[in-house]
């Protein structure tokens, strides 16, 4: 017999609150359930990430879409390895996200979001669940839904004619290709071959003379000429990825060197810088929060070093993402991280820097001690 949800009380209060207008009650009562869910059932727990896609819509519910587009990344990345962009919690999580990033005008994490809603939802929830139609109307997927179901019962009907006229035309012509070619070929080589097989006897390095090696050539000549057309894409790609490190190499420059004279030639900071960066501590690994201030429209650089050294470039992600992973890290040393944007080649903007306090965690006193 199942048992109920340790978090359903919170999740019935904190909703009874929100109905009677006490928003702020409502959202400290369900942060609260989180924080203690995260605890005791684990983060990734379909439980906490209810209750966090509840908090959401109470933030939201309140003007605050911000925090509950960061409640609901955060609940996202902590059920995608368990759950998976299948499971009904968190197709209903990528739902909101979508509504929330919409409305902030993000249309490409609402793109995404929607797009896992259309891809998955069908399946889970129904073709015809409100989540799955409103989806499928913001990204324009309703005329070819209709379009593809109409014509795939007549499409089958309509599939044999096709096969049976190419199966003739196959017949007419290699019939008189036979006809032809083979007769005369036939008493033109026969007598060549029994020439040939006379005088094998005494000439056999006749044999290797053939027309083959002159056919060789050609096919290396076509793959030569296919490189020679791709080799000014691929250079082109290399030198895009070459200027990418270069730009973010004098970054760090432009960073480390910040009371030195302006360059013009040098990447200026400008730009609004991310905001509200978060960092879990798991000793030999790290997961890092941030707000996109540019809504989709730059790339970030994620920096880091050990605490008092400087910061070096450790990973990068695309528009749109506002969390990373930091694996391999020394669980007994401390780390300092910031986040960048890059809005071009020669603009960035980098957050404050975001530390760890293991050494004051392993320094503290025990209880016990004296």
């Amino acid at each position: 017999m199942s048992q109920p949800s340790p978090l359903l009380a919170a999740r019935q209060h904190a909703q009874a609150l929100a109905a009677s207008g006490d928003l702020g009650q409502a959202r400290a009562a369900l942060e609260h359930a989180v924080d203690l869910g995260r605890a005791n059932l684990g983060e990734d727990d379909p439980d906490v990430l209810a209750t966090a896609q509840q908090l959401a819509a109470v933030q939201r519910q309140a003007g605050d879409p911000s925090g509950a587009r960061r409640v609901l990344e955060e609940a996202h990345a902590a059920g995608q390895w368990r759950l998976g962009d299948t499971d009904p919690v968190m197709l209903g999580i990528s739902f909101d996200l979508g509504v929330v990033a919409e409305e902030m005008e993000n249309r490409h994490e609402a793109r995404r979001a929607f797009t896992r809603v259309a891809a998955h939802g069908p399946a889970v929830l129904g073709a015809d669940h409100w989540a799955v139609v409103r989806a499928r109307s913001y990204l324009g997927e309703d005329p070819p839904t209709v379009r593809m179901e109409v014509p795939a019962a007549e499409q089958h009907r309509f599939q044999v004619p096709p096969q049976q006229f190419p199966a003739p035309a196959p017949r007419h012509f290699p019939a008189p290709a036979p006809r032809h070619f083979p007769a005369p070929a036939a008493d033109r080589y026969e007598p060549v071959h029994f020439e040939q097989s006379r005088h094998d006897h005494g000439q056999r390095p006749m044999p290797p003379v053939t027309s083959a090696p002159p056919a060789a050539p050609a096919p290396a000549k076509a793959d030569e000429s296919a490189y020679t057309r791709r080799a000014p894409a691929l250079f082109a790609a290399i030198a895009a990825v070459l200027g990418v490190i270069i730009a973010v190499v004098a970054l760090v420059v432009v960073l480390a060197d910040r009371g030195d004279d302006p360059d013009t030639d040098v990447p200026t900071l400008s730009g609004p810088a991310p905001t509200d960066v978060r960092m879990r501590d798991y000793g030999s690994s790290v997961r890092l929060f941030w707000s996109d201030p540019a809504n989709g429209r730059a790339s970030f650089v994620v920096t880091g070093s050990q605490t008092g050294e400087q910061l070096r470039p450790m990973g990068n992600v695309g528009p749109g993402t506002t969390s990373f992973d930091l694996n391999g890290l020394n669980a007994d040393l401390d780390y300092c991280f910031a986040i960048v944007a890059v809005y071009s080649t020669t603009q960035f903007s980098t957050s404050p820097q975001t530390c760890t306090s293991r050494s004051k965690k392993s320094k503290a006193p025990s209880p016990g001690a004296r």
